[in-house]
């Protein structure tokens, strides 16, 4: 199960990568509402990468928490 935990992170990194990079169904808002919020319509793309990669990684830190304390 170690090597799911250690994996899983680099493969949601690259799918929020290659979901920024061709500008599918939910990076445009996310660009949107980073221009909105710096105010001077700019947006990063590694932000939107971090942006779209944050959730999945937190469910998968309380996924690893739960195995943790199940397992011992």
């Amino acid at each position: 199960m170690k090597k799911v935990f250690l994996v899983l992170p680099f493969i949601i990194i690259g799918i929020s990568t290659w979901l920024t990079l061709t500008g599918r169904w939910i990076v445009p808002s996310v660009n949107q509402w980073q221009a909105d919020m710096m105010g001077d319509n700019k947006y990063f793309p590694a932000l939107t990468i971090f942006i779209l990669a944050l959730p999945p990684l937190l469910i998968l830190v309380g996924m690893k928490k739960w195995w943790q304390k199940r397992s011992s």
